[in-house]
């Protein structure tokens, strides 16, 4: 009887500790750069997993780069492809990323 009443209590704190770490970290995007701090980037890392991308938006040429893999894998990250933005309503084209050189 005593054993069963731990296992009640450890599942019961464990389930508390997953529904408060599920519960603080639902709808919060990360934002390390913007507008605000007047920088020309902003990005958002949405995911970590083996799913997760990187997206990287630079205002000034109106383009979206996106980073699949962020966070897996190798410690250098290679440009998937980008969409470039025209005007709100109208065609968005999305356009492989160039391979850098590895030799600079």
């Amino acid at each position: 009887m005593e054993k069963a009443v731990q296992w009640i209590r450890n599942g019961l704190a464990l389930t508390g500790v997953l529904a408060l770490g599920f519960w603080l970290g639902t709808g919060r995007a990360v934002s390390a750069s913007g507008y605000d701090s007047g920088g020309d980037v902003e990005f958002q890392l949405a995911g970590v997993n083996q799913t997760s991308a990187l997206l990287v938006y630079q205002p000034s040429a109106k383009t979206v780069f996106v980073y699949q893999g962020a966070t897996t894998g190798n410690s250098a990250l290679q440009c998937s492809y980008k969409f470039q933005l025209t005007r709100p309503g109208e065609v968005i084209h999305r356009v492989s990323c160039s391979v850098p050189s590895l030799i600079p």
